[in-house]
């Protein structure tokens, strides 16, 4: 990949989000990355509460998403256009075990 080039792609996962405050992603050194889509998929028996910052963690004041609840056995696809510079993190977490999360989007060399 060139300089300036652009790549759609998996970014993360499908990885299992924490029940307590983690990073999901970090974008990797020179490059930066927008998220196109990011799919949460609840595979418990239970309604799940979804938090997802960027930042160093998911507080209240860097949420872009803040307590979207997903039905037990459901799939949420929320599209987006969030633009993460290198070494920026997507930090989350779902109240409840058992939400995956899949980060899809462009990846481009900034180097």
């Amino acid at each position: 990949m060139a300089a300036g080039d652009r790549t759609e792609k998996r970014l993360d996962g499908p990885a299992e989000m924490p029940t307590s405050n983690g990073t999901l992603a970090t974008v990797p050194a020179d490059r930066q990355w927008t998220l196109k889509q990011v799919v949460f998929t609840n595979t418990g028996g239970a309604e799940a509460l979804i938090y997802l910052a960027i930042g160093t963690a998911a507080t209240a004041s860097n949420r872009v998403l803040s307590a979207l609840p997903i039905a037990a056995y459901d799939t949420i696809v929320w599209d987006t256009a969030l633009v993460l510079e290198a070494a920026e993190t997507l930090q989350g977490y779902a109240d409840r075990a058992g939400v995956n999360c899949t980060i899809m989007g462009w990846e481009k060399e900034t180097a």
